[in-house]
């Protein structure tokens, strides 16, 4: 579900900037910006799958999660890959120079968080309990 909504965000983008234009900056700049954030994508994603193959646990959501991750990027975001999934799109919005799909940025992050963020928390609080309360309180959701 989290790739749909973003794909379904960029979709909408594309659109609305087919239609009716709206640049953010200058060629140059956006696409130096945009290069930057999907850089920082990568890095982030690779981190995060490192830390959660050294414990043995999935990378798919779809998959029961083996053990609490608190470690690497993990010690700094609840959610690594869902900001580098975030990132990868303003990334996008930047290469793309779309200023509708930077709009649908914050609609986009607030989706994922709803229907997908806030459920794989209550799953990770009803598995780990007081361990992942507590992770919780140390480490903020994104960054």
């Amino acid at each position: 579900m989290p790739p749909i909504i973003l794909i379904a965000a960029l979709g909408l983008g594309l659109m609305a900037r087919a239609h009716f234009g709206a640049r953010i900056l200058p060629s140059e700049p956006a696409a130096a910006i945009g290069s930057l954030a999907i850089g920082a994508s990568i890095a982030l994603v690779f981190s995060a799958l490192r830390e959660l193959q050294r414990a043995k646990t999935a990378f798919d959501v779809r998959k029961p999660t083996r053990s609490l991750v608190e470690t690497g990027v993990f010690a700094l975001s609840r959610n690594p890959v869902y900001l580098s999934m975030m990132l990868l799109y303003v990334g996008a919005a930047f290469l793309l120079n779309s200023l509708w799909m930077l709009l649908l940025f914050l609609p986009t992050g607030s989706a994922l968080c709803l229907a997908v963020i806030r459920p794989e928390e209550r799953y990770l609080e009803h598995k780990f309990g007081d361990s992942y309360r507590a992770y919780r309180r140390r480490v903020r959701r994104w960054i």
